[in-house]
């Protein structure tokens, strides 16, 4: 190698220049990476290089490869070289670090620029753990082969206990006795001991209920009445949804070692022990250091004869040297008299690393001194490689050898509590693969399986030694990216997934196209508990699905409470559909100069438990994907006309009610003989109905649309053309489908006094249906002076918040009663006065984070959503929001942010709310505080308040000046 390299021509490169001097791709590395010049002489480092292998500059005297390298051979040499021509080399082989460890590494050289830039990643624990999995097999073979122990595995749902074949055995049962059913909890209770049932009993149900694993020493009493002790040892078996379903575990027959134990408590009862290979039976004189007695067990458990004891072998001598510590520290325990046992490995004379169990029993002398010891020793390698191998099994999935869920959340909570106290970040994913069940289905579960190996490999090439890659379930995998820089690095760590992803896998003679959604949550941001975390990552996880395949999605503070509701929704939609928690709300159409009432809208809510009044605009979406939708407009359908034939029954005042119907049933040929028979069972006539569409509707198929709307006319029933002027918009439809009405989007009428531009378009939209002789509504109408306007332009109908707000039917059957509605305009009207505390108003609305703390107890922290406070006293406050929420005492919210430069903290209740329109709610919060809480809160209120009125400038808080729809709706797009 010394006459490769030649003398150093270039001085040295400072260490701490490094990274400037770094070409941009090798920045994308984070492990050790080292600069040579093209001699092989040492230019510069990282300083993970100098703090993983110990190394300075001043070690480098001589070249790089004759320095680090455990033993220079010509794969080294010919990797240089070849790199020096300009090829990237790739190679493992082993490397020395300064203190003469030797590890083995990874080493990537890449040339640029008259410099080989090489990069060395550690890899011996990943070899280690190569190592371990190739052993199971052999574990395995080996348990098989072992007497008086069986491993069990017991389904807790259907109480079924499956056990290997030693098991009959260690029961007593014979050949002919043995069934093939396998047996439940009361059966295998019939074997255990009268006086032990209940222990055993107990033991396992506390178990399963408090999904925790056992250790626990029974009898069992035998069909000939003879007894045998037995030792169980059991772990928590999880499902894939992560829950208990049962336990896995040993069963042992240690009847030899109690009666060992019985034994040693009479020493004239040895003897009979001394021949026994299994177990070395030894007495020892403290006082004099000298062997009384020693059984032939203690030669075939350590393989060394009395004759080698007798020339100086000491017992702690072959105790295994990490061992070695604790065990002479439970020694100093024999003196105080008390009985040891424990556990630790020797070194077999042969070189095997066998596992040991010592109870010793200390003998004092009338003076209260230790004087003899009498001990047994046991071999008890087999009963630890069965623990072993039921750790792994509880911890690693057997076909990805990845961590399983129970495993990944130990780390994760590890790592939530090593960074309780600092500022670091770190990020939680959940990934499912898009469309897998298909693949399983048609190809079959082993091209499934492999599918599945290839995916975990391929991710885990884009993870760090430091990350996580976990199989949860079936095609689920969860990925802990441990330090996270920024959320650009972690979205290039994500499109680095999906574009591996996104390659062809190649299993069997097919090529298999696959993609994978992602849900990102981060860390503290969106929680700072692993079960924060995970349902967080959940959410994140739905959202990315509703956004299409092949997507990611990261869950962001403002969006997370409407990202629970949303996933709640879609959880709980088919539910509610067949539990018939849908309502109908009716929403007014009055006459523009007469405000007489002339038509109404059905407005389907859905009575959440848990969110309460829910709007369709919410779930109407997601129960178009889900296939409900058809069974929902039924039911509107349906129930709109029984409300209409009751209301002609109690001879009330009627008029026409609007339904929406979504595009599936325009495109169903006979869908119009369904509805003549739905209107006629209900006995009413069609001219009582309305039915909304929408542009889209139109666009699906248009001559079918076509002919479905003409069938329905000429039923009677009237056609609607809702939202019009927004999305596909074409004038042409107005000439070749024969609506009865058009309604004007309610964006138009909201924006048409603020844009000249908005204002045209609404004038336009009137009078071309004017000329056309199409009735027209406008929507969304909540202030007087919209309606002046609206009243100039001769629109023949008004919809909104202006005249009524969607109300259930008992009020509406009052409007109707009317006939005649007043306008009610927000800005004239007076504010009642909701609170007994006095309030301060804010100029402008105050900002603030609000947080879902709970639901009737439990634990929610789902994050933070942006609200405006408009006003606020010691007894709560009242906020504008675009989240529908319910009216629930047992619904706990946070409110945190800044006033006077302090940051405040509120909890609170919803009491009352009311909707300014479809898009904004206000809300009346009561505060639960006490009065310590209270007087402070009166405090920074009352300097605010003096400021406000005796300064020529806004006093310090969190100010939006912005109008609150432009505010939500870019807060809404971050």
């Amino acid at each position: 190698m010394k006459n490769f390299f030649q003398k150093i021509k270039e001085p040295l490169v400072s260490s701490t220049n490094i990274t400037k001097n770094f070409h941009p791709e090798i920045l994308d590395y984070l492990n050790s990476v080292i600069i040579l010049d093209i001699n092989g002489n040492f230019v510069s480092y990282n300083d993970t290089f100098a703090k993983q292998y110990g190394y300075n500059k001043q070690d480098f005297k001589k070249t790089f490869l004759d320095v680090f390298f455990k033993s220079e051979t010509f794969k080294e040499k010919r990797a240089f070289e070849k790199a020096i021509l300009g090829k990237k080399q790739t190679f493992d082989t082993i490397g020395l670090c300064k203190d003469g460890k030797t590890v083995n590494i990874n080493v990537v050289m890449i040339p640029i620029k008259n410099k080989i830039y090489v990069i060395i990643k550690y890899i011996t624990e990943y070899i280690e753990q190569d190592r371990e999995l190739h052993l199971s097999p052999k574990r395995q073979a080996d348990f098989n082969m072992m007497k008086n122990i069986c491993d069990f595995s017991y389904d807790a749902i259907n109480d079924q206990f499956y056990f290997s074949n030693q098991m009959p055995t260690i029961l007593g049962i014979g050949i002919k006795e043995r069934k093939t059913s396998p047996p439940t909890l009361n059966k295998l209770l019939w074997y255990v001991h009268p006086d032990d049932r209940n222990l055993v009993k107990d033991t396992i149900q506390n178990a399963l209920s408090n999904n925790t694993g056992y250790t626990m020493e029974f009898r069992i009493l035998r069909k000939d009445q003879s007894i045998r002790y037995i030792y169980q040892k059991s772990e928590i078996a999880i499902s894939e949804k992560g829950h208990s379903d049962g336990l896995i575990g040993i069963i042992q027959d240690i009847t030899d070692s109690k009666i060992l134990e019985d034994a040693l408590e009479k020493e004239d009862q040895l003897t009979q022990l001394y021949d026994n290979p299994d177990v070395g039976i030894w007495t020892i004189d403290v006082q004099t250091g000298r062997c009384l007695s020693r059984s032939r067990g203690i030669e075939s458990i350590s393989g060394y004869t009395t004759e080698d004891f007798n020339n100086g072998i000491q017992w702690s001598s072959i105790v295994h040297s990490e061992d070695l510590s604790q065990y002479l520290d439970n020694q100093y325990k024999l003196a105080s008299g008390n009985i040891l046992r424990h556990q630790y490995r020797i070194i077999h004379k042969n070189g095997d690393i066998r596992w040991v169990q010592d109870y010793t029993i200390p003998k004092l002398d009338h003076n209260g001194s230790l004087s003899k010891l009498i001990g047994l020793t046991s071999d008890i390698t087999d009963q630890m490689v069965l623990n072993e191998k039921i750790k792994y099994l509880s911890d690693y999935d057997d076909l990805t050898k990845l961590p399983k869920r129970k495993k990944f959340i130990e780390s994760l909570e590890q790592l939530t509590a090593q960074y309780a106290n600092g500022n670091n970040q770190f990020a939680v994913m959940k990934l499912d693969v898009d469309r897998f069940k298909y693949v399983n289905d048609t190809l079959g579960q082993q091209v499934g399986d492999e599918l599945l190996i290839q995916i975990s490999d391929r991710l885990s090439k884009h993870l760090t030694p430091q990350d996580l890659l976990a199989r949860r379930s079936g095609d689920q995998f969860l990925i802990l990216i441990r330090k996270l820089n920024s959320i650009e690095s972690l979205k290039i760590i994500v499109n680095n997934m999906h574009e591996c992803i996104n390659e062809p896998f190649y299993i069997k003679e097919y090529h298999l196209y696959i993609t994978m959604s992602i849900g990102i949550s981060t860390y503290p941001e969106n929680g700072v508990t692993s079960l924060e975390l995970l349902r967080n990552a959940s959410l994140a996880l739905y959202q990315s699905q509703k956004k299409g395949k092949n997507n990611y999605h990261i869950l962001s503070h403002s969006s997370s409470i409407q990202s629970f509701k949303s996933y709640s929704i879609g959880r709980d939609l088919k539910k509610a559909v067949e539990n018939n928690e849908m309502i109908l709300y009716y929403q007014s159409r009055v006459d523009t100069y007469s405000n007489q009432i002339i038509a109404a809208e059905a407005l389907i809510r859905w009575n959440h438990p848990e969110w309460g009044l829910i709007s369709p605009h919410e779930f109407l979406s997601i129960a178009e994907e889900n296939g409900l939708i058809t069974d929902i407009d039924d039911w509107v359908l349906k129930e709109a006309c029984n409300q209409i034939k009751k209301w002609k029954e109690e001879q009330l005042h009627t008029v026409p009610i609007s339904i929406n119907i979504s595009a599936v049933h325009f495109m169903k040929r006979d869908w119009s003989r369904t509805v003549a028979k739905v209107i006629q069972d209900a006995g009413i006539q069609p001219y009582d109905l309305e039915f909304e569409i929408t542009e889209s509707t139109v666009l699906n198929t248009e001559s079918m649309v076509r002919d479905t709307i003409n069938s329905l006319r000429d039923l009677g029933i009237s056609i609607a053309l809702d939202d019009f002027g927004v999305g596909y918009s074409s004038i042409s439809y107005l000439n070749q489908f024969p609506f009865d009405v058009i309604k004007i989007d309610k964006s138009f009428i909201r924006n048409m006094l603020l844009s000249d531009k908005n204002l045209h378009i609404a004038k336009s939209i009137i009078y071309m249906a004017k000329g056309l002789q199409i009735r027209v509504v406008a929507e969304g109408v909540e202030t007087i002076q919209q309606l002046k306007v609206l009243q100039k332009e001769q629109c023949q109908e008004i919809q909104g918040y202006l005249f009524s707000h969607p109300v259930p039917v008992d009020e509406f059957e009052t409007l109707l009663q009317k006939r005649i509605l007043p306008p009610l305009d927000p800005e004239l009207k007076a504010k009642q006065n909701k609170r007994k505390h006095y309030r301060l108003n804010f100029p402008y609305p105050l900002e603030a984070d609000m947080t879902l703390v709970s639901i009737s107890g439990r634990n929610m922290a789902l994050g933070k959503s942006n609200v405006l406070i408009h006003d606020m006293s010691i007894g709560g406050l009242r906020y504008v929001s675009t989240l529908k929420l319910p009216v629930r005492g047992d619904v706990l919210f946070q409110f945190e942010t800044e006033i006077l430069g302090k940051i405040i903290k509120m909890d609170g209740s919803i009491v009352w709310k009311e909707e300014i329109n479809d898009d904004l709610t206000e809300y009346g919060i009561q505060f639960r505080f006490g009065k310590d809480e209270q007087a402070a809160l009166s405090r920074l209120l009352n300097t605010f308040e003096y400021l406000l009125k005796n300064s020529n400038k806004l006093p310090s808080y969190r100010v939006v000046k912005e109008d609150p729809y432009q505010y939500f709706r870019r807060d809404n797009n971050n």
